[in-house]
């Protein structure tokens, strides 16, 4: 079997789907990339700019320059942490929380068609089989982070 044709299908897939969603993206305000940060704060107020930057696996000067477009854009905001100023709290805006509904309804779509045809027992093993390499290729870290979110790869992770 050829490996290097199995990642390349994976991320063929996450590259068609990004450009669906951004095809069928009515909130022009932000890019699909930023809809994951948009998201876990949504889930996480309060979160500061260096927990986001961990648990989206992307740098925090990543984050600062996409926390610092979202507020220009009102979707969010930033409050010192009264107990360490040095640290920003992030906290979507009702703005934001509106772009954060309409994205999540175009999830669900884009979802809906990727899986079209697909039975609850496929789904159900695709699923195991992408949380096994998910737990083949993440540090411990990286399952801290996930359990941190109640992320169900890490059930039963050793």
């Amino acid at each position: 079997m050829d490996l290097h044709a199995l990642g390349k299908r994976i991320m063929l897939l996450q590259l068609l789907r990004r450009r669906l969603m951004h095809g069928q993206n009515c909130e022009r305000d932000i890019v699909p990339g930023q809809y994951p940060l948009l998201n876990y704060l949504s889930n996480h107020p309060d979160a500061t700019q260096q927990e986001l930057a961990a648990m989206l696996f992307v740098s925090p000067a990543s984050v600062a320059q996409s926390t610092k477009r979202l507020q220009s854009a009102r979707l969010l905001e930033k409050a010192s942490d009264p107990e360490n100023l040095r640290k920003n709290r992030l906290r979507v805006t009702p703005a934001g929380q509106e772009v954060v509904n309409n994205f999540r309804t175009l999830a669900d779509s884009v979802d809906r068609q990727t899986f079209l045809g697909f039975s609850e027992e496929e789904k159900a093993q695709l699923l195991d089989m992408l949380n096994r390499m998910i737990k083949n290729i993440a540090t411990d870290e990286d399952m801290a982070m996930l359990a941190a979110t109640d992320d169900p790869v890490c059930h039963n992770h050793p």
